[in-house]
């Protein structure tokens, strides 16, 4: 029964949300009115009652003294014939006058009284008592056009509240159907969505601001899914390359290796570059797709001596020269794995694209308060609308001398991806008069 109305709550519209606290608000000061009017009804008829009736005692206690009471003059009836007020008068010699029915009246009403407030078969009334030295005087009045006022006062509140409500209710539903009604248009449209961009309403402001958020975020994984897509088709041809050379030499050496043995050491020669070009391959995808799993640990590092240390182990896999330029003792809480990594994956760069005979400048320095880490080239550079582009997965700049140069076109992928790890920013500036800098930058540590 519980998951049941947790579901109808769910399901309900906004017309039906608005209606309910409408109609709660409504009922409560419905409620408010209805007290503080009847309220306000009933104090001021009891005053007119209670003036009308002190008047009354008034003139019976005269009449009294001076020994003339004509009842005909203080008796009060109703329209339809009910007497409204009952009056008995009693001297101190033990004399007792009465209006009309005034015994019987008395007698039905003993035992049911709340202060001056009685009820009879007869109706309510209301009690006063006048004394003096001579005679005292009972008057019991009428109240029940007091009651009716106050019944007649509720009934045109609550129906003038009721008619009020049904037209709060039509204007709700009917403005909450029109401010819907984007909104409904929007969710019919990503429902049926083929990629393209949500219909953007003027009004309401919210609902604008909801369809272009939503757009952005269509944009955003239409991007990622292209991406991926562009991913798996370029893994599958960067796979391909290595997979056919490999089959083709084992094919050869099938063929002709009892006729031609000279050819076993250059096929098994070349078999094992492609399957550890291949094996390096595998590796790098399955770090870019770990993705947000990939863990690093951060700790505080003397990044100034790392720096030194990973060059000195780089440096024999380089055909250029590295210059190093290191300002000392700078720290910095980074993964050290992550900064091999990308500082290598810069120095493979570097090696691929600046001649043979030109150094690699590899320098670290203050920046503020933060450390900048640079590997500059001496090649052909990187246009500006392609500085951003060299980090996607196997993207080469020079795509004519793509297959001439070694690299599966991942490391630097992977190098953004520690660098965001490691809430550090990396980029690439021009290395005036040619060639280009990469940065790594890392908040520094005391």
């Amino acid at each position: 029964m519980n998951k049941k109305r947790v579901k109808q709550e769910k399901q309900r519209t906004n017309a039906s949300y608005l209606t309910r606290i409408f109609v709660r608000i409504f009922l409560v000061i419905t409620i408010l009115n209805v007290g503080i009017v009847a309220g306000v009804v009933t104090i001021s008829g009891l005053r007119v009652r209670e003036s009308e009736g002190a008047a009354l005692i008034s003139s019976v206690q005269e009449a009294a003294v001076n020994g003339n009471i004509n009842w005909k003059e203080f008796e009060q009836a109703h329209d339809e014939g009910r007497w409204s007020d009952f009056i008995r008068v009693t001297w101190t010699s033990g004399k007792v006058d009465e209006s009309h029915g005034t015994s019987e009246f008395i007698k039905g009403i003993e035992k049911i009284h709340l202060d001056n407030f009685y009820l009879s078969d007869k109706g309510v009334y209301w009690h006063d008592k006048l004394k003096t030295d001579k005679v005292t005087v009972e008057l019991w009045l009428s109240v029940e056009e007091v009651i009716e006022s106050v019944l007649q006062t509720i009934f045109a509140i609550i129906v003038v509240m009721f008619v009020s409500l049904a037209a709060g209710i039509y204007v709700i539903r009917s403005f909450a159907k029109k401010l819907s009604r984007p909104l409904a248009e929007l969710s019919e449209a990503a429902a049926n969505n083929n990629g393209k961009p949500l219909p953007v309403p003027e009004n309401p402001v919210e609902i604008n601001q909801l369809a272009k958020n939503f757009n952005q975020l269509l944009n955003r994984l239409n991007l990622k899914i292209l991406q991926e897509q562009q991913f798996v088709s370029d893994a599958s041809h960067e796979l391909r390359t290595p997979v056919a050379a490999i089959r083709g030499h084992a094919t050869l050496l099938k063929r002709r290796w009892k006729e031609h043995p000279e050819i076993i050491d250059e096929s098994l020669d070349y078999i094992d570059e492609e399957s550890q070009r291949m094996k390096v391959m595998i590796e790098e995808l399955l770090t870019i797709s770990r993705g947000n799993h990939m863990k690093i640990e951060k700790e505080k590092i003397n990044l100034s001596d790392y720096i030194v240390q990973l060059i000195s182990e780089i440096q024999p896999a380089i055909t250029q020269d590295i210059t190093l330029s290191v300002t000392e003792n700078l720290f910095v809480s980074a993964d050290k794995q992550a900064l091999r990594h990308i500082l290598a994956a810069f120095i493979e760069n570097a090696g691929k694209y600046s001649p043979t005979d030109e150094k690699i400048t590899v320098k670290l320095k203050k920046a503020g308060e933060s450390v900048d880490l640079s590997v500059a080239d001496k090649g052909l550079g990187i246009a500006k609308d392609e500085k951003e582009k060299v980090f996607e997965r196997f993207y080469r700049v020079d795509k004519s001398r793509s297959s001439e140069i070694p690299g599966t076109g991942l490391g630097l992928s992977i190098a953004k991806q520690y660098a965001e790890m490691m809430d550090a920013w990396i980029f690439i500036s021009d290395n005036v008069p040619n060639g280009s800098i990469f940065h790594l930058v890392l908040s520094e540590e005391e």
